[in-house]
């Protein structure tokens, strides 16, 4: 036999095994793809989407009473909550909705009622409605009967629109329920004045319809209201204050016109009416004589946000400036603070790195008002309505109230606890030799050095925010 044959059959062997081996490796391991040549650097690979660490989704800890109070759960109860008042036969619906978050025996109603008419002669929306019988809550708030709504101070409130706006009639449904895309908001002011007051009915107003948005008509999946109705969507004042510098404000869903009873067209028919909630029942209302521990508030952050969308108040980058922005709320007519021209020369020549400036927010527009605060690090200012401001202060920026003698109110603490500011105060001191003690209108005095102290504190918390890097000592 040739040497040879072994030779042959060994060469065989080996690439017979190296063909196994290949083989083998093909079936274990998975086919790779080659890199992407520098032409298709531009194309992505395939990938499979993959959720964050679920850490990533943890949100912090909020309690019942701020959720319920303050973020979405409130939304959600008063959806929950819906009531309908008329019998089915009626040839109108009176859907309503109701909240309970005092420790009193208060129930907090907003309600729309569908096909409603229009009296000229009486200046009143009709409803044909049969009240029907109203069986236990499904929730844990009570509900109260029609006609036993809950009134507000100044007269307002969803008891005092329906006794002075809206009859109800016992008419029976001959004919399927038209459904109009035209609603008409009915609200009585408690006056056209005062930025607290104006706003929390305001925001009480946007709750209302948020409300309606997410909560479906009876035996229909639609929702009471949608976005798209807002070109179709009036507000209509019932009393007679005047306009005031936050009337355009009304209008941030309503695209029609705001109009006045008085000028309602006698043609309108077949319209839904919103009795929104009472400004005085707004949750920020609530509770302002006690501090909280809330720290957020979906509520007032989405409001927030949309009042400044709606005068086009841009996002900016906060505190990029060498200079921390102090604005002091300059109050003309009363309860001003003593020697203030004084004291806030005394700040410029004590910190170097502070911009002062004193604004009196009552002689310039709201828009114009908004821009200074966008622009502000710390708000200043005694006790008064202009610290609602604090809700359209950047993040993390400072407040400070001077609050009269043993006058101990917590409503813009709280407000600048949930939009997540530092807040500092300090109470007036007794005026000697002052014989009238009217909180509301006497200038209060707080010593210089009790004021430098506490500005000291505010202004050195304000160090180490955004841009800025300076000593604290």
């Amino acid at each position: 036999m040739s040497s040879r044959a072994p030779s042959l059959r060994r060469r065989v062997f080996l690439i017979s095994a190296v063909f196994l081996v290949f083989v083998i490796a093909l079936l274990i391991f998975p086919k790779c793809k080659p890199s992407p040549s520098p032409e298709d650097a531009s194309v992505p690979l395939e990938q499979k989407a993959v959720s964050f660490p679920p850490e990533y989704s943890m949100t912090p800890f909020e309690s019942r009473f701020c959720a319920d109070r303050f973020g979405i759960p409130y939304l959600e109860h008063l959806r929950d909550s819906a009531t309908e008042y008329c019998t089915s036969e009626s040839s109108s619906a009176l859907t309503c909705f109701h909240a309970k978050i005092t420790d009193t025996l208060r129930i907090d109603t907003m309600c729309i009622g569908q096909d409603s008419g229009f009296d000229p002669a009486t200046r009143k929306f009709r409803l044909g409605c049969e009240l029907r019988e109203l069986n236990e809550s499904k929730t844990s708030v009570p509900i109260p009967k029609y006609g036993k709504f809950n009134n507000y101070w100044y007269r307002t409130g969803p008891q005092v629109i329906f006794d002075e706006s809206v009859v109800l009639w016992n008419k029976i449904r001959s004919q399927e329920r038209q459904c109009s895309p035209n609603y008409t908001i009915l609200t009585k002011r408690e006056g056209s004045k005062n930025l607290w007051h104006c706003l929390m009915e305001i925001f009480s107003m946007t709750i209302a319809l948020d409300v309606l948005q997410i909560s479906t008509r009876p035996n229909d999946s639609r929702p009471f209201l949608t976005a798209a109705n807002a070109e179709n969507t009036q507000v209509v004042f019932l009393d007679d204050e005047d306009d005031g510098p936050y009337f355009d404000l009304w209008s941030v869903f309503a695209q029609k016109p705001t109009l006045r009873m008085k000028d309602v067209p006698g043609i309108t028919s077949f319209e839904n009416i919103i009795v929104p909630l009472a400004g005085g029942s707004n949750p920020f209302w609530q509770g302002d004589w006690e501090a909280h521990s809330c720290e957020d508030s979906a509520l007032l952050r989405t409001f927030s946000r949309r009042i400044l969308n709606f005068y086009d108040v841009g996002a900016r980058e906060p505190r990029q400036g060498d200079w921390i922005v102090v604005t002091f709320i300059d109050r003309v007519e009363n309860r001003r603070l003593v020697d203030q021209e004084r004291y806030l020369e005394l700040l410029r020549s004590t910190f170097a790195h502070i911009k002062v400036q004193s604004i009196d927010f009552a002689i310039i527009p709201f828009n114009a008002q908004l821009e200074v605060i966008r622009d502000t690090d710390l708000l200043l200012g005694v006790h008064g309505a202009g610290l609602t401001h604090a809700m359209f202060l950047q993040p993390r920026s400072s407040v400070v109230e001077i609050l009269p003698s043993s006058f101990n109110h917590k409503g813009f603490r709280n407000v600048a606890g949930v939009m997540g500011h530092s807040y500092f105060s300090a109470h007036a001191s007794e005026q000697p030799l002052r014989k009238r003690k009217d909180w509301q209108h006497d200038d209060v005095y707080l010593e210089q050095d009790k004021f430098m102290e506490l500005m000291n504190i505010a202004i050195k918390a304000t160090y180490k925010k955004g841009h800025r890097n300076y000593d604290t000592v």
